[in-house]
């Protein structure tokens, strides 16, 4: 393990490239794999505009499941809704799409960050009530591979079975945590009017596709996809769009981050606190995440 503590809010200068990462992964994590990202072990505190996280978290009620053919992705997906308290399956809610990380499920993916119970303690406040949403996307960080279009099938599969559930699919946010972090971002470049809100948490962004391949050889399948899906080099288009990033400064896929945000038309959209790429870093800006997503999906 790598001990370490960073700063609260990062003020770093454009950074040079990674060195390759360390391939094993902590056990248990959510997104510990047997190719994947640098174990580190972080001291943290909550962080940058965190609030004290029980103190805003209420019960929430267990999410419903389901599964559904996708012709996308040429198999039997799985699909979880979490409903907040006083609605259920049939309410008219706007809903926010939940991206899993890798070796992780839509199951998994509602509940990361204890969104649902956020949003529960935040309803009594006045905050605007929303479904969360997640498909099974696979382990193909949601791009469009031969044989398997994890994108497609949110957009054109999963949102058209949302509305057939009486969710209101025409206000919609995304939502991701490490890949899924990642998908949110390329979900809101490939569909630019969408999508009120993007969230980011973690995103695993490579500085190439050498880096890429050095930590998930499954990412992608060839240079040229790497390149048709690499959200950085689009970072311009992303100007006037919804989107807010958080990761933690010792997070592996923060250098590459870093460079994300130099290109983007406004690097107030990346936030980079406490924290390493673990739920503790997670939840700590999830607070801010639910209100903000509760806010863009408000009538």
């Amino acid at each position: 393990m790598i001990a370490c503590r960073s700063p609260a809010v990062d003020s770093s200068p454009p950074s040079a490239p990674s060195p390759a990462w360390p391939v094993s992964a902590r056990a248990g994590s959510p997104w510990s794999t047997r190719r994947c990202y640098r174990a580190v072990r972080c001291s943290t505190t909550p962080g940058a505009g965190a609030t004290p996280h029980r103190r805003t978290r209420a019960r929430a009620p267990p999410p419903v499941t389901g599964s559904f053919r996708s012709a996308a992705r040429r198999r039997e997906v799985g699909f979880a809704i979490s409903y907040p308290p006083g609605y259920a399956p049939g309410s008219p809610l706007p809903v926010c799409l939940a991206l899993h990380g890798y070796a992780a499920d839509a199951r998994s993916a509602v509940t990361a960050a204890r969104y649902p119970e956020f949003l529960a303690g935040a309803l009594p406040a006045g905050a605007a009530p929303f479904a969360l949403a997640a498909p099974d996307g696979g382990n193909g960080y949601w791009h469009p591979h031969a044989g398997d279009d994890p994108l497609g099938m949110l957009v054109d599969e999963f949102l058209p079975l949302l509305a057939a559930r009486g969710l209101g699919a025409d206000r919609v946010a995304v939502a991701g945590w490490s890949m899924g972090g990642y998908g949110a971002l390329l979900a809101a470049l490939t569909h630019p009017d969408r999508f009120r809100a993007v969230v980011a948490t973690s995103p695993a962004v490579f500085h190439s596709y050498a880096d890429a391949e050095r930590v998930n050889a499954g990412a992608f399948d060839s240079a040229d996809e790497w390149a048709r899906y690499d959200v950085t080099a689009r970072a311009r288009e992303l100007a006037g769009r919804p989107v807010r990033i958080a990761i933690g400064a010792a997070d592996p896929f923060a250098p590459a981050v870093r460079r994300l945000r130099d290109r983007l038309p406004d690097p107030a959209m990346v936030e980079i606190g406490t924290g390493c790429h673990d739920t503790d870093y997670w939840v700590s800006v999830a607070p801010a995440q639910v209100r903000a997503i509760s806010a863009a999906l408000a009538d």
